[in-house]
């Protein structure tokens, strides 16, 4: 083997490599080479010129088909990552928001209990009064009863 092959140059001197892709001339009859009608590309390696076969180009193929699918998943990832960033950025504004109206909620609850609020609600709306102590009756306790014999009985 001569030091310009193992080099990676032909004969020429130009540089070979598969992918020196041609297509084969036709011949002198003005039609294509018998050899190679319909066949398609063929790689000229080192002054050799080869068919390349229907396996490589469905290889070549289904590389592409992957690269491609490939990138496509890529880009779907991308995007769903920037729309949930979108739905999360939303979910918190509105967690801010209902936060902020249960406060609200919360204290007007808490005026509304107040027992000032109460007293005047049930005396304005409701015509309630404070009742005289002779019309207070306890309820659940026993009555003591009083023991007028001083305990004979």
């Amino acid at each position: 083997m001569n030091a310009a092959r193992r080099a990676g140059r032909s004969r020429r001197g130009r540089k070979s490599s598969w992918l020196n892709l041609v297509r084969r001339k036709p011949s002198a009859s003005g039609g294509q080479n018998e050899s190679v009608k319909g066949q398609g590309w063929s790689a000229n390696r080192g002054g050799r010129t080869t068919r390349l076969g229907a396996g490589y180009l469905l290889l070549l193929t289904l590389v592409i088909v992957l690269v491609t699918a490939a990138f496509l998943t890529h880009l779907y990832i991308r995007f769903e990552g920037i729309r949930l960033g979108y739905d999360t950025n939303r979910a918190r504004a509105a967690r801010t928001r209902l936060l902020l109206e249960r406060r609200e909620l919360r204290l007007e609850l808490a005026s509304l209990k107040s027992p000032g609020r109460v007293e005047t609600e049930a005396r304005e709306r409701l015509g309630m009064e404070i009742p005289d102590h002779r019309r207070i009756v306890p309820v659940g306790r026993k009555r003591k009863s009083i023991k007028v014999s001083g305990g004979a009985l």
